[in-house]
């Protein structure tokens, strides 16, 4: 048996973590390696990423961002599970369901978005899923996502393509995006009157607190905007990466009566205008993806694995629902696309 360790990732020398990240999150590892305190949120909530370390080697680790949910009247503790990964080499050891055992000790109330291969070991730990979370998108420029038109340099079609969505969205307004680092007193104040849902279904519980870490202690807080409509507000993060230039739709909340589906097309249309390859967003929300599904077709709809799993079987059963009210700016949803080169 391999003499292991796991120990919290405060307590990891930075070069380790660094050699580690560079081996299992390659198009990422500066981004996580520099940034792994505000990403994992560290210590909120008393929670931390925990390490698999031997030999003086970081060999895995099991990640996650806390956050607090509310199900019905009650506010709780909870992670997300992240960025878990064991180096190849040490795989098929059994290291993986260690990692995950202790991992699942950290918090009684576990959250995740999850490809297939993960889903099928989360259901072993009594993990529940569904996949009510649909993922939305819709290029713009479709020829940067087909490796074989972008060698023959196919511009024509992409040229044609672009024109025919500009005609669509013609008598749409044209709106401009606010910088959140210049404007960020006009969301937060927005924020703190915006309508909040009555339902039963469990929630990701938002505070100015989340706001602030999200948003104003992000280090590409640079790139992160905001559009408004008619009291309809939206945080877009646009990011640009050696190739694409992507719109990233990551909460979208209203003050009065919703416009929701005239603020997307609104920023559809200056994605249009403005050199943005593909328009993404995510959601939960029966009647919001309705909304952007009007603009981000549901041609290019895909279901997302949503698991959940908690000591309090009252809470797990609630929990199989999914969040009412999670979007592209919560979990790695958002952040897992970025490359090496975005910062």
């Amino acid at each position: 048996m391999i003499d292991y360790n796991i120990i919290s990732i405060s307590k990891v020398k930075i070069d380790q973590l660094s050699e580690f990240y560079k081996k299992v999150f390659k198009s990422r590892y500066k981004t996580l390696t520099n940034h792994w305190k505000w990403w994992y949120r560290s210590n909120y909530l008393g929670y931390e990423p925990i390490i698999l370390t031997s030999n003086n080697q970081v060999i895995g680790q099991a990640g996650l961002i806390p956050v607090k949910i509310q199900i019905e009247k009650e506010i709780l503790p909870a992670i997300w599970f992240v960025d878990f990964a064991v180096l190849d080499e040490y795989r098929g050891k059994g290291l993986g369901k260690i990692l995950t055992k202790e991992w699942m000790n950290i918090c009684p109330n576990q959250i995740t978005y999850c490809n297939n291969h993960s889903l099928s070991i989360f259901k072993k730990f009594g993990w529940s899923a569904d996949d009510c979370t649909k993922r939305l998108g819709r290029p713009i420029s479709p020829i940067k996502f087909v490796p074989f038109f972008n060698k023959f340099k196919l511009n024509i079609f992409n040229s044609v393509y672009k024109n025919s969505l500009k005609k669509k969205f013609d008598g749409v307004n044209l709106i401009n995006p606010y910088s959140i680092k210049n404007n960020h007193k006009v969301l937060f104040d927005s924020f703190k009157k915006r309508q909040k849902q009555n339902t039963k279904s469990p929630e990701i519980f938002r505070d100015e607190d989340w706001l602030n870490w999200r948003l104003m202690e992000c280090p590409f807080n640079k790139n992160i905007y905001f559009f408004e409509y008619k009291t309809n507000f939206a945080i877009v993060h646009i990011v640009t990466t050696e190739n694409t230039k992507r719109l990233h739709i990551l909460y979208s909340y209203y003050l009065n009566d919703s416009d929701e589906e005239s603020l997307f097309c609104s920023i559809f249309k200056w994605a249009l205008y403005n050199s943005i390859d593909l328009v993404w967003a995510n959601s939960n929300n029966k009647e919001l993806i309705k909304k952007i599904e009007k603009v981000l077709t549901n041609r290019f709809t895909k279901p997302m694995n949503f698991a959940s799993w908690s000591a309090d079987k009252k809470i797990h059963e609630k929990l199989q629902t999914g969040l009412i009210n999670s979007q592209g700016i919560d979990s790695d949803n958002d952040i897992i696309s970025l490359d090496e080169n975005y910062l």
